[in-house]
């Protein structure tokens, strides 16, 4: 146990803290320089209610990063989608995964896995980049599972 004084346990209140969210003010669409300037879908579509926003990759991964990572009965069409907070140096943290298709074909998890060495240029607000903002990725894979088509971002069936 900890004895704070008055102003020491005032300091403490982290509802106090300012918000990272990346829903940092209101978007202007016709100053905005980036690709992903607004393309959000609204509250509450990421991880514990955050916004999830469409990305761009900043480098696009191989196949053979992604290779290690897909089960071996990935060897039918299908996709898979995750949601990640962008960090420094345009990588991606937090990873979660949103869904797959086929369901249960293990490709969330594998682009989970995968997730470290992906590369994505972090959402913009008002031409300033966003970092700690949340993104959605998705990838489709061809019946060699090979990644076919990967998108940052783009939703869709």
């Amino acid at each position: 146990m900890m004895i704070l004084s008055k102003d020491e346990f005032a300091a403490a209140d982290i509802a106090k803290l300012p918000s990272y969210r990346g829903d940092n003010g209101p978007t202007d669409k016709a100053t905005g320089t980036g690709a992903t300037e607004g393309a959000a879908d609204g509250p509450g579509d990421g991880p514990g209610g955050e916004r999830l926003y469409n990305a761009d990759w900043y480098v696009k991964p191989t196949d053979a990063e992604l290779a290690y990572y897909l089960p071996s009965r990935a060897r039918q069409p299908g996709w898979g989608m995750i949601a990640c907070r962008t960090i420094a140096q345009y990588h991606v943290d937090d990873c979660t995964e949103l869904g797959e298709s086929p369901i249960g074909s293990g490709l969330a998890r594998a682009l989970r896995q995968a997730a470290w060495q992906f590369r994505v240029l972090p959402p913009r607000i008002g031409g300033r980049q966003i970092i700690g903002a949340w993104v959605r990725i998705r990838f489709d894979f061809t019946e060699s599972g090979k990644n076919n088509n990967s998108t940052a971002g783009r939703s869709g069936g």
